[in-house]
């Protein structure tokens, strides 16, 4: 498979557009260039409007799958966060049985 070549560009919006760029970054966990330069390539697909409604929903679709992969890794790192909370009161209460301070 081969990568298409990207090259970087540079583009001035109004401020009212980028805010509403990173209102919807926000919503979807993502970036707002990521969000831009799909809706950019959105916009430049030539062909029937079925197709732009296929990549579109494409679109969609990843960004509905990192939402969950954001959600899944957000719970698991609550759930470290509670055993780390847990193995720390163990620890300290350990410690304290050993340095004899324990009431």
């Amino acid at each position: 498979m081969t990568v298409a070549k990207t090259r970087p560009l540079t583009i001035r919006l109004p401020a009212r557009a980028v805010e509403r760029l990173h209102e919807r970054a926000e919503t979807v966990k993502g970036r707002p260039t990521a969000i831009a330069r799909e809706l950019i390539l959105a916009g430049l697909i030539e062909g029937p409007p079925r197709e732009q409604a296929e990549r579109m929903l494409t679109i969609e679709r990843r960004l509905a799958a990192i939402d969950q992969q954001m959600q899944a890794v957000s719970q698991k790192t609550e759930e470290q966060s509670a055993s780390v909370k847990r193995l720390l009161g163990m620890f300290e209460a350990l410690l304290q049985v050993l340095t004899g301070e324990h009431s």
